[in-house]
């Protein structure tokens, strides 16, 4: 039987992990049958899945604790992993966002591949869904979006697509250099993590209770405590928002702003309107967290080198010109901070740099530890023209994230043929209505576009 052994910091997200925190993360797909399908489309669509067969990772499961491996499951059903769901009349988007945070919520099963695939039928306007929920320890990438964009085809007419299971993650480009074929007992490197984390516990406890310009690498200030910052359970609701890039671009070159700097700015003006609503702005600026990858610093990086750098969204600011201005200086900042990251020892970078927010998910120590940020944001490139899983289209596709202890809400964005599409994961007790928030992002959008027309943007 083939065996794995995990990166450390790949086994990390498994000792983070919690009942109140899974460490999975989720694609939403939503596709339009092709013109001439029948009746029984989802059903002849359903068998055919049914017939894939799965490979490693998807067919592992994970085995140990400090020595963690990927092992193949010898009693591995693909029908546990691969379910079939019908959405309830009208079959909107309502309903669909409704089940996908259903789905969300609920953790994987531990003792089996770290993976579910749920064929989403009964979507209005001709069309289904695909909802993928993954462990984190699987993916590299910030999201599991990449991993299905590079199954899909390029021809309406392809009928060869497989689905995911069939292709190895470290060949679909999700996995990098995930897992390598089990040679040794890797305990050290085991033990290695397990020892960052217990000693990242004890030093923030430590650090909290020091000077704070004295701990302004580990804990930066200039991140207030929000009704984000709470502790949160596994309860999770998830709202979209998708833009046509073309507008974006526009508004980024009448501002001489990039695009992630209209993004984020978007974001930022969302968040704003949203909790001045509930009277629970803070008087300063909201913080989010950034994941950049650092595979392409080096060439021998664990699967999941991923730094978070801070960025302000500006929301202290009503202004909206002004708050635009804060937003291109912190994101010039982000830039310089992404430059000075180190090329070599990734990885101790990467758990020093990290080693707040894993003290920050233990236990009742938590709460000691001053926020490091408010949410967590991000921006994957997907593809600019459309996808076909054979012959169907993909209309959208949408990452759906963990969430950390004390920080209730996730955004992310992937470009797909010409749009942004936008996901919001939030704590369900946390964040009511979230979709609202979803809405302010294109109410930002138009009204920025309005001051840009009055010609009030020099």
């Amino acid at each position: 039987m083939s065996a794995y052994k995990l990166k450390p910091l790949d086994s990390v997200w498994m000792m983070m992990e919690t009942p109140d925190t899974p460490m999975h993360v989720g694609v939403l797909a939503i596709f339009r049958k092709p013109a001439k399908a029948g009746v029984n489309y989802t059903a002849d669509l359903a068998a055919q899945l049914r017939e894939a067969k799965a490979v490693a990772p998807w067919n592992c499961r994970v085995s140990g604790s400090l020595n963690r491996q990927l092992v193949e499951d010898d009693e591995f059903e693909l029908d546990y992993h691969f379910r079939r769901s019908a959405l309830p009349d009208p079959g909107g988007e309502r309903e669909l966002g409704r089940m996908v945070s259903r789905l969300h919520s609920n953790p994987l099963d531990r003792s089996r591949p770290l993976w579910e695939f749920h064929l989403v039928e009964g979507l209005e306007n001709h069309r289904f869904a695909f909802y993928i929920k993954i462990h984190h320890t699987l993916v590299e990438a910030v999201n599991g979006v990449p991993a299905l964009l590079s199954t899909l085809a390029s021809n309406a007419r392809a009928r060869n697509v497989q689905p995911i299971w069939t292709t190895p993650l470290s060949a679909s480009g999700a996995g990098g250099d995930l897992i390598e074929e089990f040679a040794g007992s890797g305990v050290e490197e085991a033990i290695e993590s397990a020892g960052a984390l217990g000693r990242a516990a004890v030093e923030m406890a430590r650090g909290a209770l020091q000077p704070a310009e004295r701990n302004s690498f580990l804990f930066p200030r200039g991140t207030p405590r929000s009704t984000l910052n709470r502790r949160i359970n596994a309860q999770r609701r998830f709202a979209t928002q998708q833009i046509e890039q073309g507008r974006i671009e526009a508004l980024a070159e009448a501002t001489d702003s990039t695009v992630n700097e209209m993004l984020t700015y978007l974001m930022g003006s969302s968040l704003r309107r949203f909790f001045k609503e509930y009277n629970a702005l803070p008087d300063e600026s909201l913080v989010g967290m950034m994941p950049v990858s650092l595979q392409e610093r080096g060439q021998h990086l664990a699967g999941n080198a991923i730094a978070g750098l801070r960025v302000s969204l500006g929301t202290h600011l009503g202004d909206p010109l002004a708050r635009l201005e804060s937003v291109k200086t912190s994101m010039q900042e982000v830039r310089q901070d992404r430059a000075s990251l180190p090329e070599d020892a990734v990885t101790s970078y990467v758990m020093l740099r990290a080693a707040p927010l894993y003290a920050s998910q233990v236990g009742a120590l938590g709460r000691f530890i001053p926020p490091l940020y408010n949410l967590a944001v991000s921006n994957t490139p997907g593809a600019e023209k459309s996808l076909y899983f054979n012959g169907a289209r993909l209309e959208a596709v949408y990452p759906m994230a963990q969430l950390m202890q004390h920080s209730a809400l996730s955004v992310d964005c992937v470009s797909y043929n010409g749009h942004f599409n936008i996901g919001f994961t939030g704590a369900r007790d946390t964040l009511p209505h979230l979709q609202r928030m979803a809405v302010y992002v294109g109410k930002a959008l138009q009204d920025l576009e309005e001051l840009v027309a009055s010609g009030e943007v020099a």
